[in-house]
């Protein structure tokens, strides 16, 4: 099945991409456009429930990523990964989510315990969850990110901004017992991949303390007192899975837990570098699509006598479309290989930075997803999308409401400006004060 997105791919302007890299965006792009997209369709079509049940296509997709690689591409090559470069991950990202974001949200998930595990746990624990993912034994494996709970949304990622975080209490806290923890409380049931995951990266509360101390943790989802809800119905991403993850005196033992109450803040910042120019990575994928099948649309659309494209209006649409979708395809290209190059080496990346590729991309992408809609007028609005000459389609009215969950994801936008700018703000005043500069009277 040939989609819209992937007919016309990008001009390459990074000329030191290697041989290798192109090699798994052009396996990538392939992948999006014969299994991703018709993929990510028919999920959006299906009732929640219908999506993770045994025998959905959602199984057969996960199984095939697995095989083909595309969930292990920067994995450590000792263990089974593949050890592709930042940048050479990014450029099959991309690819995949101009596919589907959805999906592509799960096949980024997938490795988090395991990496987790990895850089920041015991031999014992590499041995547990890394390697046996990394190998690729088990298809199935992938993992949920537990941070968000009902009554802490956006909230949660305040922990590393002294002037934002509250005195507030978690929902899921953990409490001591001996040299290990025991958990109680529930995550949201927005977490991504939480209905299907076989493990999950947990950052909880600790009894007693504010949102910025708590406990990091990597642990299956099969230990006893986990239980994990059912697929929430939802406007956009319907491919993506989410729902609940509840803990009921779930037994913690010690190597589990990566960081402690002490380092708790530098955990939240850390994920938080990393997580949100993801999502702008993910949210570029949609907007490429929209872009690409924008393009194609017009191009064949007769109107007035003549090719929509030919109309000077038009061009001008298409022109403000391709220069958005590239001005943020460079910044969050970027910051993605800027902070987790930083973090593969043990640094804090930079999180206004990352911030500003979240708030700017994902509010882009909405714009260029609606473009794409009134582009295809009336036709935009249909759930089986618009058919080409050759036969694809393209689908503007599911792309629309994809990009308006990534608005939300990960921090609501409009807060994330004020966590930026606290950041901005407080590092100004840190050098302020180490050059001891008076503040303007």
């Amino acid at each position: 099945m040939t989609t819209a997105s992937q007919v016309l791919p990008f001009l390459e302007l990074n000329r030191t991409i290697s041989d290798a890299g192109r090699e798994w965006q052009r396996r990538a792009r392939e992948f999006a456009r014969d299994v991703v997209a018709p993929t990510g369709v028919a999920l959006d079509r299906m009732d929640a429930a219908d999506v993770v049940a045994d025998g959905s296509p959602f199984w057969d997709f996960l199984a095939q990523a697995h095989r083909e690689g595309f969930t292990k591409l920067s994995g450590p090559a000792e263990l089974g990964g593949l050890g592709l470069s930042r940048l050479e991950e990014f450029l099959a990202m991309e690819e995949i989510t101009t596919g589907d974001a959805g999906l592509s949200a799960v096949l980024f998930l997938a490795p988090f315990s395991a990496a987790f595990a990895y850089q920041l746990g015991s031999p014992e624990l590499v041995e547990e969850i890394a390697r046996p993912y990394f190998s690729g034994a088990d298809p199935r494996l992938h993992s949920c990110w537990a941070i968000t709970e009902m009554g802490h949304g956006s909230d949660m990622l305040t922990g590393h901004t002294p002037s934002l975080v509250s005195d507030a209490r978690g929902d899921c806290v953990a409490h001591r017992d001996g040299d290990g923890w025991v958990i109680d409380g529930a995550k949201s049931t927005w977490v991504s991949s939480g209905a299907t995951a076989t493990h999950v990266t947990l950052y909880c509360g600790i009894d007693g303390e504010p949102l910025d101390r708590g406990l990091l943790a990597v642990l299956p989802t099969n230990l006893p007192g986990i239980s994990q809800g059912p697929p929430i119905d939802k406007h956009g991403l319907r491919a993506l899975n989410q729902g609940q993850v509840v803990f009921d005196g779930v037994r913690l033992p010690a190597h589990y837990v990566l960081m402690g109450p002490d380092d708790f803040s530098i955990a939240v910042h850390s994920v938080h570098t990393l997580a949100n120019v993801a999502v702008a990575m993910l949210a570029i994928g949609t907007g490429r699509a929209a872009y690409e099948g924008a393009l194609k649309w017009t191009g064949e659309r007769i109107a007035g006598g003549r090719a929509l494209a030919e109309h000077q209006l038009t061009k001008n649409r298409l022109f403000r479309m391709f220069m958005a979708l590239e001005a943020g395809r460079a910044l969050t290209r970027a910051v993605y290989t800027y902070n987790y190059g930083e973090g593969d080496e043990g640094r804090l990346g930079s999180l206004q930075h990352s911030v500003a590729a979240k708030v700017f991309v994902t509010d882009a992408s909405m714009a260029l997803c609606e473009e794409a809609l009134q582009l295809c007028g009336a036709r935009g609005t249909l759930r089986e999308g618009v058919e080409f000459a050759d036969g694809s389609r393209f689908h503007p009215e599911k792309l629309m409401r994809d990009a308006k969950s990534y608005r939300i994801a990960d921090g609501e936008n409009t807060f994330l400006e004020l966590i930026g700018g606290s950041h901005i703000v407080a590092e100004m005043q840190a050098a302020q004060a180490a050059a001891e500069v008076p503040s303007a009277v």
